[in-house]
């Protein structure tokens, strides 16, 4: 009977440090479970710091990468090929923070993002160096242009007064011009009048000057004689009275031979009124054109 006792005691003991050991288990495996949940919480912050980090890095990226993109406005377009590399690699970092966790390679994509990104940076800073020489280049060109310019300007304007002035000189003028109404006595007597009703004739005198510039021979000048009513007296209508002057056919009223020796001479033409006709009162108009397409002199007279 002891001897039952003192087994059913002992496997009590059994039982009880059975029951001691599983609780000193359970409460260890309790222990092990809260750390390894409080170290999970740790990783998991850390990751989602992680991920928090790599998402401004490339937030920070694509801002400054579009900020340069504007800044550096047309010569940003002769990058499109990184550009387009520079936003692929940004979405697919994306992508991997949103789907996927493998942190050594997302690192490794945010590290070659960076790396482009800077490669990036400094192609646009050479090309802004290349555009600003070639630009200073461009004025530096445009400017010895105009300057090219300019001094060929002052060359012609130079020779066109020159040659105005040689064109100027080669004319020949006339001087003291004037022109009246005369009349005949005694058959060939001239005497001047005013009188329209006793007029016969118009008389125009001038002076040709001495020129040495001036080819010696014949010389022509027409006489335009324009009437009270401004109409140009003239001998006919067709181009046998006629003379160009600056593109235009003209009539005159005389045409005047003039044997020139490079000397001072006095010139004097007359217009003879048709027979039946008489003249005007009124004021005339004289003008003198040379063969050469100038207007050499212009004067008035009166009848009453």
């Amino acid at each position: 009977m002891n001897t039952e006792r003192a087994s059913s005691k002992k496997s009590k003991g059994w039982i009880y440090a059975i029951i001691g050991l599983l609780a000193l288990i359970i409460i260890g495996l309790s222990c092990w479970l809260i750390s390894l949940k409080s170290n999970l919480n740790v990783l998991e912050s850390e990751k989602e710091q992680q991920r928090a980090d790599f998402q401004a890095e490339v937030d920070s990226l694509l801002r400054v990468h579009n900020e340069l993109k504007e800044n550096y406005g047309e010569l940003s377009s002769q990058l499109a090929e990184k550009d387009s590399i520079i936003q692929a690699d940004a979405v697919e970092i994306k992508k991997l923070l949103d789907s996927q966790w493998d942190y050594n390679r997302i690192k490794k994509k945010v590290s070659e993002l960076q790396v482009i990104s800077q490669r990036y940076v400094h192609q646009l800073d050479s090309l802004y160096v290349v555009n600003q020489e070639l630009k200073e280049e461009n004025e530096r060109i445009r400017e010895e242009v105009q300057e090219e310019r300019k001094q060929n300007r002052n060359l012609q304007r130079q020779k066109d007064e020159l040659t105005n002035k040689v064109n100027l000189a080669t004319v020949l003028r006339i001087y003291n011009l004037s022109a009246d109404a005369v009349r005949f006595k005694g058959g060939s007597h001239e005497t001047e009048t005013d009188k329209a009703g006793r007029a016969e004739r118009i008389r125009v005198k001038f002076t040709l000057g001495q020129n040495d510039l001036v080819d010696a021979g014949s010389k022509v000048f027409y006489l335009r004689i324009a009437d009270p009513s401004k109409s140009i007296i003239c001998k006919g209508t067709g181009d046998d009275y006629a003379f160009k002057y600056n593109g235009e056919m003209l009539q005159y009223t005389e045409k005047i031979n003039v044997n020139y020796d490079n000397k001072e001479k006095e010139v004097s033409a007359y217009y003879i009124k048709p027979s039946g006709q008489e003249f005007q009162p009124g004021y005339y108009f004289v003008d003198v054109y040379d063969n050469n397409n100038n207007l050499v002199g212009q004067t008035s007279f009166n009848l009453r």
